[in-house]
């Protein structure tokens, strides 16, 4: 059965409650528009880079330089976010980010876009850690996961809409054209801070430091790793299935993204129900089988309608094992360590999307797409046993704990 009337009631009153709140709206509107910005920077880069001669080894560099310099961020990106005033530190990033969005509007080579595409990384190791951050304090404990799936669709309906436009404008008007319009949009942003308000206690000592612990959330680190296995196979998606498809004559491709991220908006909610009833790994691991599902079917498509198909299953798989991750990250913290909790999640993004889009680039080289995509369907499935095993042991390891406890009192 599903949520009775007065649960589903509950889930209404929770979203309209969160969206009350004038910090966590304003943040979820300038992550939309930063996640949107990104989305075509990661969809048009690489066909960009392709067209001005780049090899695919080339436009794999492209990709991972911009995961390495986010990757640089995170040792200290969650120091910042809980050491700093978030507000401030929200403007410089959002400055940084446009610095780099006039460079890509400016470009014409690919060095270029590699020397910017390291600027946008270097804001995206802070930013993105800021953002979940900024928006998971607005949010009561006792609504964190609904906040964060809330949150979370911000970034699908980002990546809903900017394949839509991206791409045709790209092609009818040029690059240049498009990230213009990417300029606008973060200039947008930056005004909207203008109308956000944090407190913030000065700290009388602000230490920084490279010692793993600061750095690193270990209670996040099986989730954070899982994370990081499933960036690997989603960043051989990302960097080249708009170049494997135009060697196939495919050209609306843009609309596999569009299909993607609204089969994620549909099935979220439905997935997060389940998962209400029958457990987070219960709904987990049947998304883990998607993703491998997704990316097997597009190593065997020829076809638009084939890609498509793909799209949905890779949409089910994501649209679960996302957001599940990510709550299982954060909330594996306290409140004054959630940044380094939400720091820990982007780390696995990051490591994940590094490997994931240099190795694509060198699978492509030498055994071509198709093979490159069943490749990177391997690491999925390996892992995905590997943390059934040992979030059993865990589970069983507390239950007997708990027992233990029960005995002696």
């Amino acid at each position: 059965m599903g949520m009775n009337r007065k649960q589903q009631t509950d889930t209404k009153e929770t979203s309209v409650s969160i969206f009350r709140n004038r910090q966590f709206l304003l943040i979820f509107v300038i992550a939309f528009f930063v996640y949107m910005s990104s989305t075509m920077l990661n969809l048009t880069l690489p066909k960009y880079a392709n067209d001005l001669g780049a090899t695919a080894q080339a436009v794999g560099l492209l990709a991972g330089m911009f995961q390495i310099a986010a990757l640089s961020m995170r040792p200290i990106s969650g120091q910042i976010v809980d050491n700093e005033n978030r507000l401030t530190m929200l403007r410089i990033v959002l400055f940084v980010v446009l610095l780099s969005a006039i460079g890509f509007a400016a470009s014409g080579n690919y060095w270029l876009l590699v020397t910017f595409r390291v600027v946008h990384g270097l804001a995206w190791g802070v930013g993105s850690t800021l953002f979940l951050t900024i928006a998971s304090s607005c949010v009561p404990s006792e609504k964190m996961t609904a906040g964060i799936g809330i949150y979370g669709l911000g970034q699908v309906f980002a990546q809903t809409i900017a394949p839509v436009f991206a791409l045709p404008i790209a092609i009818k008007f040029g690059y240049n054209t498009l990230y213009i319009g990417n300029v606008l949009l973060i200039s947008l942003c930056i005004v909207l801070t203008l109308f956000m308000t944090m407190d913030h206690t000065k700290k009388e000592k602000r230490t920084y430091s490279y010692n793993l612990k600061n750095m690193i959330h270990l209670p996040a680190m099986l989730p954070a790793t899982m994370t990081a296995v499933n960036a690997i196979a989603k960043s051989s998606v990302r960097a080249f299935l708009v170049i494997f498809a135009a060697s196939m004559n495919i050209v609306d491709i843009g609309i596999f993204f569009t299909i993607q991220a609204i089969t994620i908006s549909v099935t979220r909610p439905i997935l997060s129900k389940l998962a209400d009833r029958y457990g987070l790994q219960n709904v987990l691991i049947p998304c883990q089988v998607f993703m491998v599902g997704g990316l097997i079917i597009v190593s065997y498509s020829s076809s638009l309608a084939m890609f498509l198909v793909a799209a949905v299953v890779l949409g089910i798989g994501t649209s679960g094992e996302q957001p599940i991750l990510m709550s299982e990250c954060v909330s594996s913290a306290s409140i004054e360590e959630r940044g380094k909790a939400s720091n820990t999640s982007y780390v696995g993004v990051d490591v994940g999307g590094f490997i994931g889009s240099n190795l694509a680039g060198i699978a492509v080289a030498y055994v071509g797409y198709r093979y490159m995509y069943r490749f990177f369907a391997i690491p999925v499935v390996v892992f995905t046993i590997v943390y059934i095993i040992i979030h059993y042991r865990r589970t069983r390891r507390e239950a007997l704990n708990k027992v233990s406890r029960k005995t002696i009192s």
